[in-house]
Protein backbone atom coordinates (compact mmCIF):
# COMPACT_ATOMS: atom_id res chain seq x y z
CA UNK A 1 0.00 0.00 0.00
CA UNK A 2 1.18 3.42 -0.83
CA UNK A 3 -0.13 6.39 1.15
CA UNK A 4 -1.44 9.41 -0.76
CA UNK A 5 -2.69 12.43 1.06
CA UNK A 6 -2.65 10.42 4.28
CA UNK A 7 -5.06 7.80 2.82
CA UNK A 8 -3.64 4.41 1.86
CA UNK A 9 -4.73 2.92 -1.44
CA UNK A 10 -4.25 -0.60 -2.73
CA UNK A 11 -1.67 -1.23 -5.36
CA UNK A 12 -3.28 -3.24 -8.20
CA UNK A 13 -0.21 -5.40 -8.62
CA UNK A 14 -0.17 -6.28 -4.90
CA UNK A 15 -3.86 -7.27 -5.01
CA UNK A 16 -3.31 -9.31 -8.18
CA UNK A 17 -0.25 -11.03 -6.67
CA UNK A 18 -2.07 -11.82 -3.40
CA UNK A 19 -5.05 -13.23 -5.32
CA UNK A 20 -2.79 -15.46 -7.41
CA UNK A 21 -1.06 -16.78 -4.28
CA UNK A 22 -4.38 -17.55 -2.60
CA UNK A 23 -5.68 -19.24 -5.75
CA UNK A 24 -2.52 -21.33 -6.05
CA UNK A 25 -2.76 -22.38 -2.40
CA UNK A 26 -6.44 -23.32 -2.78
CA UNK A 27 -5.72 -25.34 -5.95
CA UNK A 28 -2.82 -27.14 -4.26
CA UNK A 29 -5.09 -28.13 -1.34
CA UNK A 30 -7.83 -29.25 -3.73
CA UNK A 31 -5.44 -31.33 -5.81
CA UNK A 32 -3.90 -32.84 -2.69
CA UNK A 33 -7.32 -33.91 -1.39
CA UNK A 34 -8.31 -35.28 -4.80
CA UNK A 35 -5.06 -37.25 -5.09
CA UNK A 36 -5.53 -38.64 -1.59
CA UNK A 37 -9.08 -39.73 -2.45
CA UNK A 38 -7.99 -41.36 -5.68
CA UNK A 39 -5.14 -43.12 -3.88
CA UNK A 40 -7.55 -44.53 -1.28
CA UNK A 41 -10.01 -45.62 -3.97
CA UNK A 42 -7.32 -47.39 -5.99
CA UNK A 43 -6.04 -49.08 -2.84
CA UNK A 44 -9.49 -50.26 -1.73
CA UNK A 45 -10.82 -51.28 -5.13
CA UNK A 46 -7.71 -52.56 -6.89
CA UNK A 47 -4.67 -53.24 -4.71
CA UNK A 48 -6.34 -54.79 -1.65
CA UNK A 49 -8.34 -57.35 -3.71
CA UNK A 50 -5.23 -58.24 -5.72
CA UNK A 51 -3.19 -58.74 -2.54
CA UNK A 52 -5.97 -60.84 -0.98
CA UNK A 53 -6.19 -62.97 -4.12
CA UNK A 54 -2.44 -63.52 -4.18
CA UNK A 55 -2.49 -64.48 -0.48
CA UNK A 56 -5.33 -66.98 -1.04
CA UNK A 57 -3.48 -68.47 -4.01
CA UNK A 58 -0.34 -68.85 -1.88
CA UNK A 59 -2.35 -70.54 0.89
CA UNK A 60 -3.99 -72.93 -1.59
CA UNK A 61 -0.60 -73.81 -3.07
CA UNK A 62 0.71 -74.45 0.42
CA UNK A 63 -2.15 -76.89 1.08
CA UNK A 64 -1.66 -78.59 -2.28
CA UNK A 65 2.05 -79.07 -1.53
CA UNK A 66 1.36 -80.89 1.75
CA UNK A 67 1.77 -84.64 1.78
CA UNK A 68 -1.22 -86.94 2.33
CA UNK A 69 -0.33 -87.61 5.98
CA UNK A 70 -0.34 -83.89 6.84
CA UNK A 71 -3.64 -83.43 5.01
CA UNK A 72 -5.14 -86.37 6.89
CA UNK A 73 -4.06 -84.71 10.17
CA UNK A 74 -6.04 -81.65 9.09
CA UNK A 75 -9.04 -83.81 8.22
CA UNK A 76 -8.72 -83.19 4.49
CA UNK A 77 -8.25 -85.34 1.46
CA UNK A 78 -6.35 -84.16 -1.58
CA UNK A 79 -9.60 -84.13 -3.57
CA UNK A 80 -11.40 -82.04 -0.95
CA UNK A 81 -8.79 -79.29 -0.58
CA UNK A 82 -10.28 -76.87 -3.08
CA UNK A 83 -13.85 -77.34 -1.79
CA UNK A 84 -12.78 -76.93 1.84
CA UNK A 85 -10.68 -73.92 0.90
CA UNK A 86 -13.57 -72.20 -0.92
CA UNK A 87 -16.48 -73.22 1.33
CA UNK A 88 -14.95 -74.17 4.65
CA UNK A 89 -16.04 -77.09 6.76
CA UNK A 90 -18.73 -75.46 8.89
CA UNK A 91 -21.21 -78.30 8.33
CA UNK A 92 -19.06 -80.66 10.41
CA UNK A 93 -19.21 -80.53 14.21
CA UNK A 94 -16.21 -78.97 15.88
CA UNK A 95 -15.40 -82.05 17.97
CA UNK A 96 -16.32 -85.34 16.30
CA UNK A 97 -15.87 -87.25 19.56
CA UNK A 98 -18.87 -85.60 21.22
CA UNK A 99 -22.31 -87.09 20.56
CA UNK A 100 -24.70 -85.08 18.39
CA UNK A 101 -27.61 -85.60 20.82
CA UNK A 102 -27.76 -85.11 24.55
CA UNK A 103 -27.92 -88.29 26.64
CA UNK A 104 -31.19 -88.85 28.47
CA UNK A 105 -31.29 -88.21 32.18
CA UNK A 106 -31.91 -91.35 34.23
Amino acid sequence: MTPTNEKPFLDEFAVYHAARQLRAKAMAELLGKAASGIKGLVKRRLLDPLRARAERRRQLEELMNMDDHMLRDLGLSRAGIRYAFEHGREAEPANTNTPLTKPRAA
